[in-house]
């Protein structure tokens, strides 16, 4: 997270175009933070997106737009189809990106994933600065409004959780050191 992982997709996607490919970038519907129709990066980069409800869509959405080139966005966010509707794309010689995080808050695996890294033909991982230490982070840590680190037996998903101006749960980078789980929290009863 804050690495520039959609910033390096959009990238990507800007070549393809150069090169004369059709390109289509996808996004999964839980993913509330932007407009249906666009791809935004947290440095404001925009990129036009088909957002979809789940993966049962992938193959025929990319059929009708005739796409040789096709990013995901948010991987971690997709259902598991994703990992068979990506190798029939490529099992057709199309070009395929997938970008997203591959681990959650807690540090554990993250959804697909890590299966479609280890399918993979090339893996980038990008890195971003800790926003306590400022060297290389390699963890999503997620927070209260408080600023208590959230808890491992709490909702995985918070895609709203961009927002640092609002009282809001929020998401930071942060290096091995500095990644923190708060408590379980206690039930009443």
């Amino acid at each position: 997270m804050c690495c520039g992982k959609s910033e390096e997709t959009m990238r990507e996607l800007r070549r393809a175009v150069i090169a004369g490919r059709h390109v289509l970038l996808l996004r999964p519907a839980v993913d509330t933070r932007t407009e249906t129709d666009e791809a935004r990066s947290r440095s404001g980069m925009t990129f036009p997106a088909q957002t979809l409800p789940d993966s049962s869509k992938i193959l025929s959405t990319v059929e009708a737009a005739g796409a040789n080139f096709i990013a995901f966005d948010e991987g971690q966010f997709w259902d598991d189809g994703i990992i068979a509707a990506v190798q029939a794309l490529v099992d057709k010689r199309l070009i395929v990106i997938v970008n997203g995080l591959n681990q959650d808050y807690l540090g554990r695996p993250f959804g697909p994933m890590p299966t479609l890294m280890a399918l993979s033909d090339e893996v980038r991982m990008l890195k971003a600065i800790c926003q306590v230490c400022g060297e290389e982070a390699t963890k999503t840590q997620r927070l209260h409004a408080d600023g208590s680190p959230a808890g491992p037996d709490e909702q995985l998903i918070l895609p709203g959780g961009f927002d640092q101006a609002h009282e809001v749960d929020r998401y930071e980078a942060r290096c091995r050191t500095h990644h923190l789980i708060g408590p379980k929290h206690q039930r009443r009863r």
